[in-house]
């Protein structure tokens, strides 16, 4: 597919300033302008994240009555519950709240809903049954913020109902005994970004500062807390929250506390994935330590992850860790084969170049997986797609968007079609009556295409700056690499290099041939190329004196003791087209 390179317009005068204040390359301080760091004093935080700098969580709403709350029941061993989320965020969020109470002596307890039968959130059978069992206070991470009506069956209950979550509120607020989430309209805090495992490590730190007299907590807690950011890196990581601000410092201290991480459950967990002897990036948390985590909510109960983060035992943290590679294996069965399934429908049913989105259905599919199919869709086609798994005469919706579509909005404008629907602008999660889907397919594409143009549907590429091969060194990829950890909000930089010659012979690469080497030569200096899943490209690449521009990565590739200098390509445009 067609890309459109979007070139950040470069400022010559600032890049010069930061430089020189900074002494930093001006490439490097064009990449922090593009990031919309245009100061010395925020450009330097950026470039030396200081866990000193994370922001006092008394200054978060909500928090201090929170904390008071949850100190009371602990001396007067009333029993906490801690409602979480069936992902990586709210799992994360459940285990570092529990370890937090039961290091301070809490009667606690922590309970996850089943995503099929329950669904997200708080849910009113819950509440009551959590009461049954004797719940005092009931304090939910990652979830609770539009739970009106479960907030009124708690105090019901006689429940003290806690909530702390990081999604939008709505119009109406919980009547709940504390709300903590910097998104609150009332809420001064410094950053609204936090994941939901980022608040809850702000309440933490405030439990232990409330239970010390000076206000400062002790130093057994204090290392709680710098080894928590660990699973705090997991949550915000996974959750794709942007990594800038209080999460770049979390993630960064925490990839490091989670690579050294004493809890049985992490290093368990990271024996299964392949991980123990290796420095931890964004990627191994999204690739690797993120389906793990995140498989058994999918296709069974996400609760016995909890345990695996909280037990002391080392062999059933093995255990656990065992059973979950078993169920990502099982996941990833699961999701090959709707894939292909969805794919033979949208070659079927779907004619491309008149529609703006993309709705699937079926009975087969599993509603656990289809939200990752909806994604690799959306990455495939970069329209907004909308998949439904039909069981039991419902049908359960997972919606994913581009980046130019605010696809809650228009799931919004189709609700007399759905029984309920609630997300983000890029991800969204709907419930349907089979007989409606036909007429919501309808609908929502009439809407797409109101709103989307075809240059829309084109994948857009942000290029950092365009540059001259010469200008690309090892000493350069150094340097950009202060810029990491990488995620949302802060990407890997990309350039773009344009009149490029093809030399040499291009070849296939990989084991099925999927992938391109090549070089490519600007006046004196050559350098090498991979492009990943772009093999069909060897015959243009082959043709004499064959010109080309390249969007790229830059990395060293380590071979054989030796390190060289590399471009991963991610686009290239040939008789430099733009």
């Amino acid at each position: 597919m067609d890309k459109r390179w979007v070139f950040h317009p470069p400022n010559k005068s600032l890049q010069a300033e930061i430089a020189n204040k900074l002494k930093i390359s001006h490439l490097l301080a064009q990449v922090l302008i593009n990031r919309g760091i245009t100061d010395i004093l925020t450009a330097r935080n950026f470039l030396q994240p200081q866990i000193s700098s994370l922001g006092d969580p008394s200054l978060l709403p909500g928090i201090e009555k929170a904390s008071v709350r949850i100190n009371d029941a602990i001396r007067k061993k009333e029993k906490i519950v801690i409602y979480g989320d069936y992902d990586v965020d709210g799992l994360s969020a459940t285990a570092l709240m529990y370890r937090c109470l039961r290091l301070l002596g809490a009667h606690v307890d922590y309970y996850i809903p089943e995503r099929l039968e329950e669904g997200y959130g708080l849910n009113s059978d819950a509440i009551k049954k959590l009461k049954e069992g004797g719940a005092d206070v009931i304090l939910t991470v990652d979830c609770g913020i539009n739970a009106c009506r479960e907030a009124h069956i708690a105090r019901e209950c006689d429940i003290d109902l806690i909530i702390t979550d990081h999604h939008q509120p709505g119009c109406e607020i919980p009547d709940a005994f504390a709300i903590v989430n910097p998104k609150l309209s009332s809420s001064q805090y410094i950053f609204s970004g936090l994941s939901g495992v980022g608040i809850a490590f702000k309440l933490a730190w405030a439990i232990g500062q409330q239970s010390s007299p000076q206000k400062k907590v002790s130093s057994e807690f204090k290392d709680f807390l710098l080894n928590a950011v660990g699973l705090v890196a997991l949550g915000t990581i996974a959750d794709v929250v942007p990594l800038l601000s209080e999460n770049r410092i979390l993630t960064k201290y925490g990839l490091s506390a989670l690579q050294h991480s004493e809890i049985p459950g992490i290093r368990a967990l990271l024996d299964v994935a392949g991980l123990s002897n290796t420095t931890l990036e964004t990627f191994h948390v999204g690739y690797r330590l993120g389906p793990r985590i995140n498989a058994p909510g999918r296709v069974s109960n996400a609760k016995i992850v909890v345990e695996m983060l909280t037990t002391t035992c080392r062999e059933r943290a093995l255990e656990i860790a065992g059973f979950l590679e078993q169920e990502n294996k099982r996941r990833q069965d699961i999701q090959m084969e709707i894939m292909e399934s969805a794919m033979g429908k949208i070659e079927k049913e779907v004619n491309m170049n008149e529609t703006h989105s993309i709705v699937l259905a079926d009975k087969k599919w599993h509603p656990g997986v289809i939200g990752i199919i909806a994604s690799k869709i959306v990455e495939e086609f970069n329209h907004p797609t909308v998949m439904i798994a039909i069981a039991d005469d419902l049908g359960h919706g997972s919606a994913r968007s581009i980046p130019a579509f605010h696809i809650l909005d228009v799931l919004e404008c189709c609700k007399e079609k759905l029984l309920s629907v609630g997300g983000h602008a890029q991800a969204a999660g709907l419930k349907i009556l089979p007989e409606n889907i036909n007429e919501f397919r309808d609908m929502f594409n009439s809407a797409t295409s109101q709103k989307l143009n075809r240059t829309d549907l084109l994948p857009v590429l942000n290029i950092d700056a365009e540059v001259t091969l010469s200008m690309l060194s090892k000493a350069l990829v150094s340097e950009l690499a202060r810029l990491s950890p990488y995620g949302e909000g802060n990407p890997v930089p990309l350039f773009a290099a344009t009149n490029l010659r093809v030399v040499g012979q291009p070849r296939r690469i990989g084991s099925t041939g999927k992938h391109l080497s090549f070089y490519v030569k600007q006046g004196d200096t050559a350098l090498r190329t991979v492009a990943f899943g772009m093999g069909d490209l060897i015959d243009k690449l082959k043709q004499n004196g064959n010109m080309c521009s390249i969007a790229f990565t830059l990395k060293i590739n380590n071979w054989m003791d030796s390190e060289n200098l590399e471009l991963e390509v991610k686009d290239i445009k040939f008789n430099n087209k733009h």
